[in-house]
């Protein structure tokens, strides 16, 4: 005779700080090497190709993401404006970061998109699903 174990049954376990840490450090090492490796393109300032490709690069991810899911129209939009969120804080990130040289130099710069960084990673953190750590008991 089998077994059945109910995996949903199982205690529900809160993520780990770690996990919250690492993207945290992800998102500011990547924050800090698009601080670090700036150069300025002298040009101004122009945040309508920000708004534009956080648009349609929301857009498709939302696309991809709900096909075929049957998501009602108000998770279809949550879901959209978090990702365009996430697309137009890192465009605009970049986009502004001859302003924060104008401001601070090349240090602020750094702090800028580092700060921002770890920003990202601490949503792409909370964004991720708990994980069950423990295994699953066995009846007897």
């Amino acid at each position: 005779m089998t077994e059945t174990v109910d995996k949903k049954a199982g205690p529900k376990t809160k993520q780990g700080y770690r996990l919250y840490f690492q993207y945290l450090l992800v998102g500011a090492a990547l924050g800090a090497y698009y601080g670090i490796f700036y150069r300025n393109p002298e040009r101004p300032v122009d945040f309508s190709p920000v708004i534009l490709l956080s648009l349609l690069s929301g857009l498709v991810v939302t696309v991809i993401q709900i096909w075929k899911k049957g998501y009602s129209f108000k998770q279809q939009l949550l879901i959209f404006l978090k990702y365009f969120g996430m697309f137009f804080l890192f465009l605009a990130m970049l986009e502004a970061r001859p302003i924060f040289e104008k401001w601070g130099g090349k240090g602020l710069v750094i702090a800028f998109t580092t700060f921002v960084g770890t920003v990202m990673g601490l949503f792409m953190g909370l964004k991720k699903k708990p994980v069950d750590t423990k295994p699953p008991e066995k009846k007897k």
